[in-house]
């Protein structure tokens, strides 16, 4: 493990702060979510922002209007010291990538990128430009997806790209692949994951190319990162120097905060250990029936909670279209473990219900409270939502009786003014589908 005196934060924002990239002038550049002065106000979900670099350190953070909508935006990397690409969640009502040049005005907007099929169909999307610019690695939820989000490349033909081809099975799941960075030689590639075991429930990972192609890639293992809380995401090495980035996610709000290792790339460890097989999926080739937005519960019920109305009794009650509070059910602190004994025992009822009834169907709903980072919280949720289905499934109970869907904060029960309101208002919920 790294010592702990070669980890520092980039900068001091207090916000949602994602994807570090250096660029050719060595200046730091990301994303910033929710900051009040990003072109959307507070509720934007991600400007490009750089911190100029100084000395050994960096600036003061600052916006670049010029490369920012009032919608998600992502700078997804450098072909030229003054030409960048920049995608658009909701430019002209459509998700596009354009190209700007940098002139003595600033920046300015040039051509769409012509991408054949481009289009990410999920609620997260993260791109890198290879160290050349001949490839675009992309992370999306996009037709023939393993799962949720998988790893894509795009080749550079032009001033247009090629369809985007999926990476495959080696390293992608049924579960989410993310951030994905490719190392200067376009050996190595990086890239997020929550589909293995490891210390944390999202992760980086490490796979190697094999051949000349695109789709075989050595077992991912995972990457011997500094030990955070929270969440890993986008792993960027530094072209410059021997130093790399990365964000990871607070605790305490689900925000970002970029890390700075001085360090050598990291060592990989122990081949991961996926969580489980895949299960069947649908005529999509999906494994889970997702329901209109991504899904949540940030911080299910606490320790505190009562035990409530026995679940068997509840579950032969309810009707379609009705939903279960699970009171009984814990989670660990930002992670998907299910916390005791008694929480896998609710689970054990529930699946025992799925069983007598071989034809009924649930979807497991995840809901969180206002608080923090809404696609973070989403994230961490869906992990719940998936592992109360692993563990009904690995109990009997048919995979194809479970959906998985998550809301976020969008669905409150009570106010979200008072503790004892946000407690309510994380949980997860049965419902009994026609």
């Amino acid at each position: 493990m790294l010592a702990q005196d070669s980890v520092r934060f980039a900068h001091s924002l207090e916000f949602d702060e994602q994807a570090p990239l250096i660029g050719p002038d060595k200046h730091l550049y990301f994303s910033l979510a929710f900051h009040p002065r990003n072109t959307g106000g507070a509720g934007d979900p991600g400007d490009t922002w750089f911190a100029p670099e100084q000395g050994d350190s960096f600036g003061e953070p600052q916006p670049i209007e010029a490369l920012s909508t009032p919608d998600f935006d992502l700078l997804i990397g450098f072909l030229h010291p003054d030409t960048v690409l920049v995608y658009h969640q909701n430019l002209y009502n459509r998700q596009v990538i354009y190209r700007y040049f940098r002139t003595d005005g600033g920046w300015t907007r040039g051509d769409e990128q012509f991408v054949p099929g481009f289009r990410s169909t999920g609620n997260h999307f993260s791109a890198r430009l290879s160290a050349d610019g001949s490839l675009m690695l992309l992370a999306m939820e996009s037709f023939g997806s393993y799962g949720n989000e998988d790893l894509y490349v795009a080749f550079r033909q032009g001033d247009s790209w090629s369809r985007p081809q999926n990476l495959g099975a080696s390293v992608n799941t049924f579960r989410q692949e993310l951030s994905p960075f490719l190392s200067a030689d376009g050996q190595t590639l990086y890239f997020s994951s929550n589909a293995y075991e490891g210390r944390k429930s999202l992760g980086v990972y490490q796979s190697e190319r094999i051949g000349e192609g695109w789709t075989q890639w050595s077992a991912p293992r995972p990457v011997d990162l500094p030990e955070m809380e929270g969440f890993d995401l986008y792993y960027y090495e530094d072209p410059n120097r021997d130093r790399y980035f990365l964000t990871y996610t607070r605790t305490s709000d689900g925000y970002g905060n970029i890390l700075w290792v001085e360090s050598a790339p990291p060592l990989v460890l122990q081949q991961a250990e996926e969580r489980r097989t895949e299960g069947p999926t649908d005529s999509g080739g999906r494994s889970d029936t997702l329901l209109p937005r991504p899904v949540s519960p940030s911080e299910i019920p606490s320790p505190q909670r009562s035990p409530g109305p026995d679940i068997a009794l509840q579950l032969e009650d309810l009707q379609p279209g009705e939903s279960l509070v699970l009171k009984n059910l814990l989670f660990n602190r930002t992670s998907d473990d299910i916390e005791d004994a008694a929480s896998l025992d609710a689970l054990e009822k529930v699946a025992a219900f799925l069983k007598r009834n071989s034809k009924r169907v649930i979807s497991v709903e995840g809901h969180t409270d206002n608080r923090g980072s809404s696609r973070l919280n989403e994230r961490l949720s869906l992990d719940r939502a998936r592992k109360v289905r692993d563990v009904l499934v690995e109990a009997g109970a048919g995979f194809e009786q479970i959906r998985v869907n998550g809301w976020g904060g969008t669905k409150p029960i009570v106010t979200n003014s008072t503790a004892a309101g946000r407690e309510k208002n994380r949980r997860v919920e049965i419902i009994l589908l026609e």
